[in-house]
């Protein structure tokens, strides 16, 4: 069951994570000075599988991803992360369903107060630079699809969705592939939070205009690739 108030999970969420009140001048220090905490301290296994270990371990590991703080880690700490980041992903395959579920629903309630928190002075300057970066990995996937090199085309999604679309391209002839890559071009931003990126894709297919979403997220190596569109 979600705990609904809010403000009482972000107190227990951060007691757990161990998230102190320090003298920084800024909620992004002081998130960077928590991370960089965690990582010296638990970059090997965790051991302790309890929920309230699990959920703190995975909620320093969650800010640690928050791209204004990974950008301020060094290469040693953001390799510390990766390997925090696959130990999770092993660790959550040996617990049962409910445990799992609890975890999730407490990580989902209470990250985005934090990604606000660290996002609400977002420069249009970020934002720009962010949407050429994303606008680019779009249109070298599209151009892949066209020149009909479906390896390199998936090679821009997310691993946990790159099968599925691998098999989607591969049941369109090459003109059909072609057909998508202008079909699908024009792209406009529309929201990002943290790790997550979503676009509107607008196009006239059989002469009727239509809209998708697209959303890009960050992996666990800090790369932007794309998840569903």
């Amino acid at each position: 069951m979600i705990i609904k108030n809010i403000t009482a999970l972000i107190a227990v969420f951060m007691l757990l994570i161990g998230l102190q009140s320090y003298s920084y001048s800024s909620p992004e220090e002081e998130y960077t000075h928590q991370c960089k905490n965690f990582l010296i301290q638990h970059s090997g296994e965790l051991k302790d599988q309890s929920f309230e270990k699990l959920l703190g371990y995975i909620g320093n590991a969650e800010i640690c991803r928050i791209e204004k703080i990974y950008n301020k880690l060094n290469e040693e700490e953001k390799n510390r992360l990766k390997d925090v980041l696959l130990h999770i992903e092993d660790v959550k395959k040996g617990l049962s369903k409910e445990k799992l579920e609890r975890i999730n629903e407490s990580i989902a309630a209470i990250m985005p107060a934090i990604e606000k928190e660290l996002w609400e002075e977002r420069s249009n300057d970020e934002l720009k630079e962010l949407d050429i970066l994303l606008r680019a990995k779009w249109n070298d996937m599209l151009k892949a699809l066209e020149q009909n090199d479906i390896d390199k085309a998936v090679n821009y999604f997310h691993h946990t969705a790159s099968d599925r679309y691998r098999k989607l391209f591969k049941t369109l002839n090459p003109d059909g592939r072609k057909k998508i890559g202008k079909d699908l071009a024009n792209i406009q931003i529309v929201e990002v939070i943290t790790n997550t990126a979503i676009y509107e894709i607008t196009s006239e297919l059989k002469g009727e205009k239509s809209s998708f979403q697209l959303t890009f997220v960050k992996d666990s190596h800090g790369e932007w690739v794309i998840k569903s569109f």
